[in-house]
């Protein structure tokens, strides 16, 4: 049953996994959107962090290209890994499991006030980028709005306090060994479930509304910027195991028995699969910074992030055609 997707069923004494316990699923799954869940407000910051403070007011604008990575932390992946046996997204380095963003930005000054507009957006299919046998996917879209306190007249430099919007869903898809559940307790007349070339999946979902303030000088060619900012998330992130092919007994499982096992279990067993998902409203705390290249009307922007928080790292840089 191709793309059928299944979660090992819940609460009930008469199933048990053949490799690990439910309650154990469960909790690896809490624990890696525990741990995500902090890190996402960085990860909805990629993209529109140019080095300028302040673009200027119209008919000044700017469009370009973002590209970057946010680093998820290691330790959410490691008590599912531990139960699986399964390694390789626990053994990344220190910086932790990268995921690869990227935005379209465009910037637009405000008519006769001292603000600019600049919306994002960015898009990555999972099997665009294999990272060491995990596929990494998102999606984003987002705006800003940006008021000059200074607008950098002079020696003095650009100052400005932002508010923006930011919406990203992201997942990573990992292979992992078939997986094998003993249901011959449920009482449908059949011994064990075979779920064969099994995927272990993470997913987030994020609601990120964010508040900064930046200053950035121009230096001949060169600018620097450095800045701090808040950001109040309504997320969410867990994750389940699909598998291509599912058998009962040797034999693909059938409406009939998926019937039984739902009612056997008082679990919804259906195509879109068992979630384990943390909901967490909370704010974070992030600085970043950078240094940009001006030639002309042709910018290149290279910048840090750092989230206090989560403890957080993530990379970007840019490059855009700005007047």
């Amino acid at each position: 049953m191709k793309n059928f997707f299944i979660i090992f069923f819940t609460v009930m004494m008469t199933i048990s996994l053949s490799a690990y316990d439910l309650a154990d699923v469960e909790d690896s799954f809490k624990s890696f959107a525990d741990e995500t869940v902090q890190a996402l407000p960085l990860a909805a910051n990629m993209g529109l962090n140019w080095n300028d403070a302040y673009s200027g007011s119209f008919p000044h604008f700017g469009v370009g290209l973002t590209a970057g990575a946010v680093f998820l932390p290691s330790e959410a992946f490691e008590q599912f890994s531990s139960l699986t046996g399964e390694s390789g997204l626990e053994d990344f380095s220190s910086l932790g499991v990268p995921l690869p963003m990227y935005s379209l930005d465009a910037r637009l000054g405000i008519p006769l006030l001292p603000m600019d507009i600049g919306v994002k957006f960015g898009a990555l299919n999972p099997e665009t980028i294999p990272l060491d046998s995990i596929s990494v996917g998102f999606q984003m879209v987002g705006i800003d709005a940006r008021w000059a306190v200074m607008e950098g007249k002079g020696p003095l430099p650009e100052i400005s306090l932002g508010v923006g919007y930011t919406w990203l869903s992201g997942d990573i898809i990992s292979p992992i060994d078939s997986q094998t559940v003993d249901i011959s307790g449920t009482g449908i007349g059949a011994s064990n479930l075979v779920l064969s070339d099994s995927d272990m999946y993470y997913k987030w979902s994020s609601n990120i509304l964010d508040f900064k303030a930046q200053v950035s000088k121009k230096l001949l060619i060169m600018n620097l910027s450095a800045g701090a900012g808040y950001s109040y998330g309504i997320s969410e992130a867990g994750g389940g195991i699909s598998a291509a092919t599912v058998t009962v007994d040797g034999h693909e499982i059938t409406q009939s028995e998926i019937s039984q096992l739902e009612d056997a279990t008082g679990v919804s067993i259906d195509d879109g699969g068992l979630n384990v998902i943390s909901k967490i409203n909370g704010g974070s705390f992030r600085v970043f910074g950078g240094v940009g290249f001006n030639l002309f009307v042709l910018k290149l922007d290279v910048g840090l992030l750092y989230g206090v928080t989560s403890q957080t790292m993530g990379m970007t840089t840019n490059v855009r055609i700005q007047y």
